[in-house]
């Protein structure tokens, strides 16, 4: 069995005119977000092996934001995560080490929500779909039965949680 967590980045602040999209910085209320969804991680039983992140720097920051309440994973920055499509995810998930059960991907959008929607069944993913919407800091936890990350797609993945900083307990939203 294999678990796939895809973990929007955090709110970040505004790009700045002498800066590249890649180099935004996460806001204050971000990195807050940040910190009560891996406290939610966490208590959820989130135990990740291995954690992939885009290089941006919202994406790194998020992670590492990430791995202070988290249980140690190894970690991986890659460039080509970052703005990556749904294609480009799927082939990434393909190729993670058999030897991890439990990966995160910390990245963009559109691509993690055309990813998560992508696997959720046909039939209930009109309402699921409606409900998983990956706003900043948001997650999409999945299970796979399948024993390889080459098959973890087509071995059909169930969505065991989904959850935002504004959905999370005693918060209300903004």
């Amino acid at each position: 069995m294999k678990d796939l967590l895809l973990f929007r980045h955090a709110k970040a602040k505004p790009v700045l005119p002498s800066q590249e999209d890649r180099e935004r910085r996460l806001s204050g209320r971000g990195r807050d977000a940040a910190l009560a969804m891996a406290t939610w991680m966490r208590d959820a039983g989130w135990n990740p092996g291995l954690v992939l992140f885009s290089t941006a720097t919202r994406t790194r920051q998020t992670a590492a934001i990430a791995l202070m309440v988290l249980p140690a994973a190894r970690l991986v920055g890659e460039d080509a995560l970052y703005l990556a499509d749904m294609q480009a995810l799927r082939a990434r998930v393909a190729d993670i080490d058999p030897a991890v059960d439990a990966a995160m991907i910390v990245g963009h959008n559109p691509g993690l929500e055309d990813l998560a929607r992508s696997m959720i069944p046909l039939r209930p993913r009109a309402d699921a779909a409606a409900a998983l919407g990956m706003a900043t800091g948001a997650i999409a936890w999945f299970r796979s039965p399948a024993r390889d990350w080459h098959d973890f797609l087509a071995a059909g993945p169930v969505l065991v949680s989904a959850m935002s900083p504004d959905r999370l307990p005693g918060k209300t939203a903004r």
